[in-house]
């Protein structure tokens, strides 16, 4: 059985301890890295979820991000 998963790495720290605080009234997410304390509003971008095996899931809590490193 899968489970649904949507991840934020802050490019900063590499945290993956990130969420939107809140929404502007022009449709803008505020991401905020609870590590760091990197503050970010991003528009023209919306968050999906995917279904992943439960291996899947447990490689992404170990996975950091790493400057110009990115998986495609």
């Amino acid at each position: 059985m899968g489970e649904f998963v949507s991840i934020i790495f802050c490019r900063r720290c590499g945290s993956r301890h990130v969420e939107i605080s809140q929404w502007t009234h022009e449709g803008k997410a505020v991401f905020i890295c609870h590590t760091c304390g990197n503050r970010e509003e991003m528009s023209n971008f919306t968050l999906g979820r995917a279904t992943i095996t439960k291996t899947e899931l447990d490689n992404a809590r170990t996975t950091t991000a790493r400057r110009n490193r990115y998986e495609r």
